[in-house]
């Protein structure tokens, strides 16, 4: 091509790095608002952790009511009615059909990010470089969430909270009512885009003009 053609579209270089994984285990939870040893007739520890990354304490497994916990309803990946209350009795460690570690699996996910950039050179000591960095350029949501969102801290595998009631009378701990839970109506659903693996959570442009003299 002529000087000037090649002074326009040649000469052009690209960077390129992307990511595709699969999603990862999830354990689910529930996390407790007065379980702690001040209260007559609790468990009386406020370091038991569901999850097993100690961010939120007292936190407890649910007990599996169906099988049917990965059905899907709109942005609902997983079921939070195939979950009951777990014990917070003498049983807590024995209940039998406790929710397992990461039974969950949450969505797998890609992104990619493309730069552009081309050198002009206009005397032997002077060169220019232009160019623009796309950052997550197909503008995908990243929807696996990160160590924050869905562990022990994080709302998308917290199925809610309770508080639990003692006997005023013997000092003993009642059964769980429903009416003193608080479900997290955000369990399961994919409502965030999460930066991770180089790749941001939106597509972001970045332009370049380097001039080396």
């Amino acid at each position: 091509m002529s000087r000037w053609a090649d002074a326009i579209v040649g000469g052009w270089q690209t960077t390129f790095n992307m990511f595709a994984k699969s999603g990862t285990g999830f354990t689910p939870f529930w996390t407790c608002d007065d379980c702690g040893s001040v209260e007559p007739g609790n468990i009386g520890i406020t370091s038991l952790d569901a999850v097993g990354d100690f961010n939120a304490e007292p936190s407890f497994r649910p007990v599996v009511l169906s099988n049917n916990f990965n059905q899907k309803t709109g942005d609902q990946i997983w079921n939070p009615a195939a979950f009951g209350l777990p014990s917070v009795g003498p049983d807590v460690f024995t209940q039998a059909g406790v929710a397992k570690r990461n039974m969950l699996w949450g969505p797998g996910t890609w992104g990619v990010n493309l730069g552009l950039h081309k050198d002009f050179r206009f005397t032997d000591r002077v060169n220019a470089q232009l160019g623009a960095d796309v950052d997550n350029i197909f503008n995908h949501p990243l929807l696996s969430p990160n160590s924050d969102a869905g562990g022990g801290g994080g709302s998308f595998a917290w199925l809610g909270s309770f508080n639990v009631r003692v006997d005023q009378t013997t000092g003993r701990l009642l059964p769980l009512d429903p009416a003193d839970v608080t479900p997290n109506t955000d369990f399961g659903r994919l409502i965030s885009s999460f930066t991770q693996e180089g790749i941001d959570n939106r597509r972001t442009v970045r332009l370049r003009l380097r001039i080396t003299f």
